[in-house]
């Protein structure tokens, strides 16, 4: 049913695309938005990051994942024809993906503490891979890290250190 909120929603709706389309396809007007004729332009431009594309990429990765998973959980807990059961697991996995995720974050931080690299840190059940981002390959640096992350869980776990540069 189309009402006044409809049509005026719609209207404006069919104008920003219009003109989003617009912007984009004239080149003139791309020019004029992101080149200042008038500055001068550096002749070298240097760009810093904190952290390697690839262990960056590995957290979105991770992040993404455990976004679907908590949405599949939150489906599950909602939905009404599921049983008290079902729900109940659902609730122990949206748990334990929440306990996972702290424990990775806190182990991230206690390396980049302890031995000054940015890293990603993955736990899958008792298996832990930790990836650190630097050219030095040192088997003294990755036992000495396997026994940090040990340190950090009252179980046997299994931990993997690759080195990322």
């Amino acid at each position: 049913m189309l009402n006044k909120k409809n049509v005026w929603f719609l209207t404006l709706f069919s104008i920003i695309i219009v003109m989003t389309l617009y912007y984009i396809a004239d080149p003139k007007i791309k020019d004029d938005l992101y080149v200042n004729k008038d500055a001068s332009v550096p002749e070298a431009l240097s760009i810093t990051t904190n952290e390697s594309e690839a262990i960056t990429a590995m957290k979105i990765d991770r992040d993404a994942t455990i976004e679907k998973e908590v949405n599949a959980i939150k489906e599950i807990l909602t939905d009404e024809l599921k049983t008290t059961e079902e729900k109940s697991d659902a609730y122990e996995a949206l748990k334990s993906l929440n306990t996972n995720k702290s424990k990775e974050e806190k182990i991230e931080k206690l390396i980049k503490e302890t031995y000054n690299y940015d890293n990603f840190v993955k736990i899958d059940g008792i298996k832990i891979k930790a990836v650190i981002d630097t050219k030095e390959h040192s088997y003294d640096l990755a036992t000495n890290i396997i026994s940090t992350i040990e340190n950090e869980f009252n179980e046997k776990v299994y931990v993997s250190v690759t080195f990322e540069a």
